[in-house]
């Protein structure tokens, strides 16, 4: 935070419950005590940092820098205003019983943790953790875990672990850190979109700085050769008829490559669980530099591998059984 803050032991809402908050150090939690504090509405003004919890009826950001260092609930909604600048981080997971709204395409947002609601909407955002809701729009974002969608999810030049929808559409260029993703209904994809799979990519090694490892890249996705209907049990027994993409069966990986020598999944553990830490952790590049693992470092290499400035070697589907096998063997375990 650049600007002095003024520190808060108290919070004062006005005679409407609203409390507005600018050049702040809340020292406290947000909480209340009260029934009739349940419909108070919390309004950031911008440079302020919030080291409890939060809960507001409504949760609304009008500009950045913002960072508050426990869980979000915001029972209405949780707004950030698309003409916010600045860094926006929140270490912890951000919820509400309704929508959550982060298109602010000039601002760096960094979500620690899962980011839950009916409705999301996210834009240039990283996600450490997982984005579950009925509804899901992301434009240019990355989500360290998976996008659950329980009825639709439409995603634009975004890299995910996984996604698991009734509904799915896609356009422009989607990465999948995980060998599959689930649809119930088909894909539907524009016409110039592009779908990769980056589990056999170098990732840890491209952090590092270093040449990506001999046979590593991403690899091409086809909606058709690479999808068949499955049937998966729910939760509550029954069983569910659902589309599924996958590169594990095209490639045959799975028994020629050690994924932990790759370090791809320290990596996104790292992400994930940055908030649960106790320290941080480093790696060193080719000179002997130090490179914290920080969900900062981290979230900046995704957007750099996404936007294309790290590019990423491309592997070819085609490569015959016995050459691809020779590409593996320094991964076997």
């Amino acid at each position: 935070m650049e600007m002095q803050q003024q520190k808060l032991d108290e919070l004062r809402f006005d005679s409407n419950g609203t409390v507005i908050l600018k050049n702040n150090n809340v020292k406290s939690d947000i909480l209340p005590q009260k029934s009739d504090e349940m419909q108070r509405i919390i309004t950031i003004q911008g440079n302020v940092l919030i080291e409890g919890a939060v809960y507001g009826e409504k949760i609304l950001i009008h500009d950045g820098p913002v960072e508050v260092k426990r869980s979000i609930f915001a029972n209405n909604e949780f707004h950030v205003d698309t003409s916010t600048k600045g860094n926006l981080l929140f270490w912890e997971t951000v919820a509400s019983s309704d929508t959550i709204s982060c298109m602010a395409a000039l601002a760096t947002t960094i979500f620690g943790a899962d980011v839950n609601a009916k409705k999301i909407s996210l834009r240039n955002a990283f996600v450490g953790g997982s984005v579950i809701a009925d509804e899901i729009t992301l434009d240019h974002c990355i989500v360290m875990g998976g996008v659950f969608g329980t009825n639709r999810i439409t995603i634009h030049n975004s890299i995910c672990g996984t996604f698991n929808s009734q509904e799915t559409n896609l356009s422009g260029t989607t990465y999948l850190l995980y060998p599959s993703a689930f649809s119930v209904e088909p894909i539907k994809a524009t016409e110039d979109m592009k779908l990769y799979n980056l589990s056999i990519t170098d990732l840890m090694g491209m952090f590092r700085k270093q040449e990506p490892k001999k046979g590593t890249g991403k690899i091409l996705m086809d909606l058709h050769s690479d999808s068949q209907r499955v049937n998966m049990k729910d939760d509550d027994g029954s069983m569910l008829l659902l589309n599924s993409y996958s590169v594990a069966g095209r490639v045959l990986v799975a028994d020629l490559i050690n994924f932990d020598s790759l370090g791809n999944n320290d990596l996104i553990n790292c992400a994930s669980l940055s908030s649960q830490l106790l320290k941080e952790y480093t790696m060193d590049d080719p000179e002997g530099n130090h490179i914290p693992l920080s969900i900062q470092n981290i979230s900046r290499f995704f957007h750099s591998v996404l936007d294309g400035t790290i590019p990423i070697p491309e592997v070819d589907s085609t490569i015959p059984f016995e050459e691809l096998k020779a590409y593996y063997q320094d991964f076997s375990g």
